[in-house]
């Protein structure tokens, strides 16, 4: 197992900085997110925060910072989403609801105009409410939604995930977005980088692929708030990542405008990112915690 993590971790360390085997829509993102961004380690230590401890690891001090515990067992997150199409022009938007009990269980409720499109994650498989057998591509997109909060580096931790700290990174500069042009950061904006080793359902085997990725969260020196999370998702989801045989595309999502609810703190603006473009933007306007959620939600409808 350690020898795979290390061949995984290897394989997605020269990807982002190199941007081999990447998709050209890979290599152009990489091109325009790193053309603005200088990454060099830094001396000296993170600063805590309140609610941080002196000897506390980035992951601790980032989860006391969030206020984040092991009794938060669910939560149901509202508010509107806007899909974009790859030169920046909205091609939809809904209503969303977000249901999560954690690690790994999670129902997405998409309403357009009264028109209501469910889909989910059991623990084991993917899900969409009046669809057979999903496409192998469709059920990593529904997987993926698991990984697009910055909860998830407490709660993959929680559940014994392997975790690394991969050192510092300063960002100068962001890339435009769909309704803001790019800016410099000034100062540059301080971030610590810890990678996750984070499997959705069942672990791979020899005969079976899994959804395994190295997961890089970026956590704010300063604020210890998490700013990002980001991995590479192989374009041919029935490719092991660290096979080498698929091109793979960088996935980034971004976490802003914290605010805090019942003593945690919650973004209430997600972007994602596929191959340096933002594709979601996820405007948050109600955060619930430990609801009374019947499992059966979780399931195929």
């Amino acid at each position: 197992m350690r020898k795979k993590r290390l061949q995984l971790a290897a394989i997605i360390t020269i990807a982002l900085l190199l941007g081999a085997g990447l998709t050209k829509a890979g290599r152009s993102g990489l091109s325009r997110a790193f053309a603005l961004v200088t990454s060099k380690t830094q001396p000296g230590e993170m600063t805590p925060e309140p609610g941080a401890q002196v000897g506390q690891d980035i992951e601790q001090g980032a989860r006391a910072r969030h206020g984040w515990t092991p009794t938060i067992v669910n939560s149901v997150v509202r508010g509107s989403i806007t899909f974009y199409n790859r030169d920046g022009q909205t091609r939809d938007q809904a209503n969303i609801v977000i249901s999560r009990a954690y690690p790994n269980f999670l129902r997405i409720e998409l309403n357009r105009n009264g028109v209501v499109e469910t889909a989910g994650f059991d623990g084991i498989s993917a899900w969409q409410a009046g669809t057979g057998n999903l496409s192998e591509a469709r059920a990593r997109d529904i997987r993926s939604w698991l990984r697009a909060w910055p909860e998830r580096l407490f709660t993959t931790r929680g559940a014994g995930a392997a975790y690394r700290e991969a050192g510092s990174r300063m960002e100068t500069s962001r890339p435009g977005r769909p309704w803001s042009p790019g800016a410099n950061i000034d100062p540059p904006l301080k971030l610590e980088q810890v990678e996750m080793e984070d499997v959705v359902g069942l672990p791979p085997t020899p005969n079976r692929v899994g959804d395994r990725r190295l997961v890089v969260f970026y956590v704010n020196r300063d604020s210890a708030t998490i700013e990002s999370a980001r991995w590479l998702e192989p374009d041919d989801p029935q490719q092991r990542i660290d096979a080498g045989r698929s091109p793979l595309t960088d996935i980034r999502v971004d976490f802003g405008d914290w605010q805090t609810v019942g003593g945690t703190l919650w973004p209430f603006e997600v972007v994602h990112w596929w191959g340096g473009r933002v594709d979601y933007r996820i405007s948050v306007t109600q955060v619930q915690m430990n609801q009374a959620l019947p499992g059966t939600i979780f399931h195929r409808l």
